[in-house]
C-alpha cells in the first residue's frame, strides 16, 4: 500500500515525469511522433542529442502539435542551446541535462 501512495505523490508532482524517451540521433520527427503517440504516459522528457536531425523548426511545431493532440505534456531535455531555443519558443517545457531531474 505503501508503494501505491508513493506513485501517486510523485505522479501529482508537476515537475515528475512518467517516462523518459532517450532520441537517437538518427531519428526523424516521423519516428519521434510515432513513439510519442504509442507511450500511454501523459507527461514525458524527450531527451534529444546535440547531433539530432530535429533542427527544422516545421518539425518542432508538427512534434509540438502532436503532443496537444495526445494531450501529452512534453519537457525538451537538450544540452544543445539551440533546440532548447526552438522548443522553447513553440511553449515546450525545457531544461538542460545538467539541471533535469526525473
Amino acid at each position: 500500500m505503501a508503494v501505491k501512495k508513493d506513485a501517486m505523490t510523485k505522479n501529482q508532482n508537476e515537475d515528475a515525469y512518467e517516462q523518459v524517451l532517450y532520441i537517437g540521433p538518427e531519428e526523424n520527427i516521423t519516428t519521434v511522433r510515432e513513439r510519442l503517440t504509442h507511450t500511454s504516459a501523459c507527461r514525458i522528457a524527450l531527451v534529444i542529442p546535440p547531433q539530432t536531425l530535429l533542427r527544422s523548426h516545421v518539425a518542432w511545431r508538427l512534434l509540438q502539435k502532436r503532443a496537444q493532440e495526445l494531450g501529452k505534456k512534453v519537457c525538451i531535455v537538450s544540452s544543445d542551446p539551440q533546440i532548447r531555443s526552438i522548443a522553447h519558443s513553440l511553449k515546450f517545457k525545457v531544461a538542460s541535462p545538467a539541471t533535469f531531474a526525473v
